[in-house]
């Protein structure tokens, strides 16, 4: 279910206006793929009002979870891959030359190396918490017609904050999500559902009042970010032999092969330059 669409990085207002220009100006500079849309533009290409947006031709989507699980299938076919899912380590220890895993149903793991790429619930391997625990919520409309949908079926992402963004699946739904809050109980979170539905959909109408949007499903989760934005990489200091993959921020797609790149590189003590950028000592 991979496709390759634009993306659109929109503007909310004067002060996202000032911050994609020199976005702009970052990504010319390095050679990175993007146009400028003024206001002008913006609405006669893609009908949306808005003060400026940056285009990038060079985007795609696809179905994550079909994306995750087809990976691990064709690494258990291909080249042996063990896997054990459900299983949950409820401690660890260091040990000479590696680390000894004990499962929940008290059976012990014995590794050279440890990687550790569980989200938010790596805490327990953590010394101390190192991200913010965000609500964030999301609808799925009614399929429509083809014909019914925006320009292009772009990826649509808004400067404001809380944001919003909007996609299309390829059965001609929308899916449309953001409104992000600081995460305190899993209660709470859920009872902010219907009005989080609410708010959604009259951002969506805000942009393009003209397509039918009927709810099919919404859902709300937790997930993690850090103060910069940025995912941890690589290991704790003063433990070698245990790495940490943690994409934190909503770009988990992208960090997960920066951080596939540079464990792999620790690995065959090849000096990698993103230590710097990723690391817990940044």
């Amino acid at each position: 279910d991979f496709k390759r669409v634009s993306s659109i990085y929109l503007a909310s207002d004067k002060r996202g206006l000032n911050m994609l220009e020199r976005e702009y100006d970052i990504r010319r500079k390095h050679g990175l793929p993007v146009g400028f849309l003024d206001a002008g533009t913006l609405f006669s290409t893609h009908h949306i009002e808005g003060p400026g947006a940056l285009k990038n031709r060079e985007a795609a989507q696809m179905d994550c979870y079909k994306a995750a699980t087809g990976l691990l299938k064709h690494h258990i076919k291909k080249s042996g891959l063990s896997l054990f899912s459900h299983t949950e380590i409820v401690e660890y220890k260091e040990r000479r030359g590696g680390y000894a895993l004990l499962t929940g149903d008290g059976m012990t793991i014995r590794c050279k190396y440890v990687v550790v790429a569980a989200g938010f619930e790596a805490g327990k391997f953590l010394p101390r918490r190192v991200m913010n625990l965000i609500s964030t919520y999301a609808l799925v409309s009614q399929p429509v017609e083809p014909s019914q949908l925006w320009p292009e079926r772009c990826l649509i992402w808004e400067t404001a904050q809380p944001y919003f963004y909007m996609r299309t699946t390829l059965d001609n739904r929308m899916m449309i999500g953001g409104e992000d809050v600081e995460f305190r109980n899993p209660e709470r979170r859920d009872r902010l559902l219907r009005w989080k539905i609410r708010r959604l959909e009259k951002k969506f109408k805000g942009f393009y009042p003209e397509i039918p949007f009927v709810v099919d499903m919404a859902w709300c989760g937790t997930f993690s970010s850090t103060d910069d934005g940025l995912p941890y990489i690589g290991p704790w200091p003063g433990r070698k032999r245990m790495f940490f993959a943690l994409g934190y921020g909503g770009n988990g797609i992208t960090f997960s092969m920066i951080a596939a790149q540079l464990i792999k590189n620790k690995l065959k003590g090849i000096k990698d330059e993103r230590e710097n950028v990723f690391g817990f000592e940044r």
